[in-house]
């Protein structure tokens, strides 16, 4: 965590969304929600509220399209909630589905839906949750809407983008540090899912240091021309994802973000800027604020290359249960 935060400066006159189909994830609250009423302001005209619960999403809706500056800026503007559990594959594809049934394009996923817990939880696929909903369902929910996001690019000219909500606290992950993978360890995920002893920043970064690695692999495979892949890392937010802590270290982290954290609008135009402005330079790279993040020591080394080629092949295996892999996502060898 940085106990300095540079001031977020206003988005670039001319950002104009109109015509533009995007979807958000973990849209009912925190940052999604301010992106959502971001986009908005930008006149995107269908937005697609991806949440956990439709009754809360559908309250949500109604109250966005209340807002005096939606009302004025984007009086056409359509709402569409659709229920994902980001925890469970099933819902993953079904969102999928449904969306492609409804929708004819897409131009950009934002894939924000995230989660910090305290105490080693499970999701129901088996893998430890942070993983699950920070790492594994966000490369599901890409795979699933990549023919329709470069379908859409086809039909445009321009690229499609896919931005992921990231985090600098990559760099804080165990695997780096007090947990690196055991001599005779062949497997980086399942580690993951057998260690007892992580903590919770620990866990909440190696999911995010996944991200990266994926991400970075990714981008030797598939380039941009057709859709953009990316991710930002908003900073300290002023949001409710620190309520899961326990109480000793979440009064400390009131007064850290008294201090320090920035308020949603702030992250909201990081992530738009990822989104809707940043080009094919971001591709396969984590934004930090507003511009492209310097790797870390780890991220660096020899060691993150060979883990970075093995969480892309375990993660093909993976996906390969669920989606059809495209021809261009080949298993690689390692170094």
């Amino acid at each position: 965590m940085r106990f300095f935060q540079p001031h977020v400066p206003m988005l670039p006159s001319g950002i104009d969304l109109t015509g533009k189909t995007i979807i958000v994830t973990g849209a009912t609250a925190g940052i999604g929600l301010e992106i959502c009423r971001q986009l908005l302001g930008y006149k995107a005209s269908n937005l697609i509220m991806a949440v956990r619960n439709v009754s809360k999403g559908e309250k949500v809706r109604q109250a966005l399209l209340k807002e005096s500056e939606i009302e004025r800026q984007n009086p056409k503007a359509s709402i569409t909630v659709l229920e994902l559990d980001t925890e469970n594959y099933t819902s993953v594809r079904c969102f999928a589905s449904t969306f492609e049934a409804k929708f004819q394009d897409l131009h950009v996923l934002m894939a924000n839906a995230g989660v910090g817990t305290n105490d080693k939880e499970f999701a129901s696929s088996g893998h430890e949750k942070n993983m699950q909903v920070n790492y594994f369902s966000n490369v599901l929910l890409t795979l699933f809407l990549l023919p329709i996001l470069e379908r859409t690019a086809s039909k445009t000219g321009k690229p499609s983008k896919v931005t992921w909500t990231g985090s600098r606290e990559y760099a804080n992950a165990s695997l780096s540090g007090k947990h690196p993978l055991g001599k005779g360890e062949l497997e980086v995920l399942k580690h993951f899912d057998a260690s007892e002893d992580i903590d919770t920043l620990g866990r909440y970064g190696d999911s995010k240091l996944m991200c990266v690695l994926f991400q970075r692999q990714l981008a030797k495979h598939y380039g941009p021309e057709k859709v953009i892949i990316n991710s930002f890392c908003p900073g300290l937010v002023n949001t409710s994802m620190t309520d899961v802590l326990p109480f000793h270290r979440r009064m400390i982290m009131v007064v850290v973000k008294a201090l320090i954290a920035r308020e949603p609008v702030a992250a909201g135009r990081i992530a738009l800027y990822a989104a809707a402005v940043a080009s094919t330079e971001t591709h396969g790279r984590l934004l930090g604020d507003m511009e492209l993040d310097e790797p870390s020591e780890y991220l660096k080394s020899e060691e993150s290359q060979r883990v970075g080629e093995m969480v892309w092949n375990e993660t093909i295996d993976e996906m390969a249960r669920i989606v059809t892999i495209p021809t261009w996502m080949k298993k690689q060898q390692l170094s």
